[in-house]
């Protein structure tokens, strides 16, 4: 029966908790010649997804182990990892205009994202030969704040404008003067904005907050989120010299401290909110 099914309007598709053959989804996907937007939410039955369509602009995926493989797709615009607690397997062929991508995990490190030859596996890069210069906005979840591994990303994705940075534990010491002098020659950091989740202000987050402090010379947002007993203006100050705001690269960029919440991309519920202009936004 799905093989007589057509549906020439259809533009928004959601499966939730659904079990479907890997067969019968590629036959709905092909019957859909103008959708622009999928939502795989708790589906199951799907080992392998290919998508190739000339017409779809968003993919939101919350489907555990599924292998997501985009062979051909013109449009698509974001690839939304809505459940950071499961593995990730992304494989981007052909995607000239993605330009949002996340939520990267780093806890499972057999989850992996292949960007042609350049493989990222657990946020950790064990090959850059291919750069993705459309991508503009990223979310990534860290076990530890480790400025290597965002500094690797970032030339990675060297046209990056809004980094979003959720959880993370202390234990780097982040040094960065010394170990990263060369590589700021070659770096061109185009950060206009990162959000980081969970800042206590310890060492090892100031020293990863003060390199881009320092050194991204566009940069116009620093939003930083701290529990509820750390929002008072003794802590502001504090951080505001620490972090030798003063000093900054960018004489336009302000630092913000909000309180932390709960809020997340795995909020998205729902297939129209795929297409919102940045998924990560907090509007608390």
């Amino acid at each position: 029966m799905v093989e007589t099914l057509r549906f020439p309007q259809l533009k928004k598709l959601a499966l939730v908790e659904v079990i479907i053959s890997q067969f019968a989804l590629h036959i709905i996907l092909a019957s859909c010649p103008v959708l622009e937007s999928l939502l795989l939410d708790y589906t199951f039955g799907i080992r392998c997804l290919r998508i190739n369509s000339p017409t779809i602009r968003n993919i939101g995926i919350r489907c555990g182990t599924m292998e997501l493989v985009i062979e051909d797709a013109f449009l698509l615009q974001r690839m939304l990892n809505l459940d950071t607690y499961t593995q990730m397997q992304i494989s981007v062929i052909s995607a000239p205009k993605l330009e949002i991508l996340g939520c990267i995990p780093e806890l499972y490190s057999d989850s992996k994202i292949v960007f042609g030859s350049t493989v990222i596996q657990g946020l950790r890069i064990h090959s850059l030969t291919t750069v993705v210069p459309n991508v503009k906005i990223l979310a990534i979840s860290m076990y530890i704040y480790d400025l290597d591994k965002v500094i690797n990303l970032l030339r990675c994705f060297p046209c990056l404008e809004k980094l979003y940075i959720k959880g993370g534990r202390s234990g780097k010491r982040n040094l960065w003067r010394r170990k990263h002098r060369n590589l700021l020659k070659s770096l061109d950091i185009c950060l206009k904005t990162i959000v980081m989740h969970c800042y206590r202000g310890i060492k090892a987050q100031i020293n990863f907050v003060q390199f881009f402090v320092l050194n991204a010379r566009i940069l116009e947002s620093l939003k930083l989120a701290v529990e509820y007993h750390n929002h008072n203006d003794e802590f502001f100050d504090k951080q505001h010299r620490m972090l030798q705001m003063e000093s900054r690269a960018s004489r336009g960029a302000r630092l913000c401290f909000t309180i932390a919440c709960r809020h997340d991309v795995s909020d998205i519920m729902h297939v129209r909110d795929l297409d919102l202009t940045d998924p990560f936004t907090c509007g608390c």
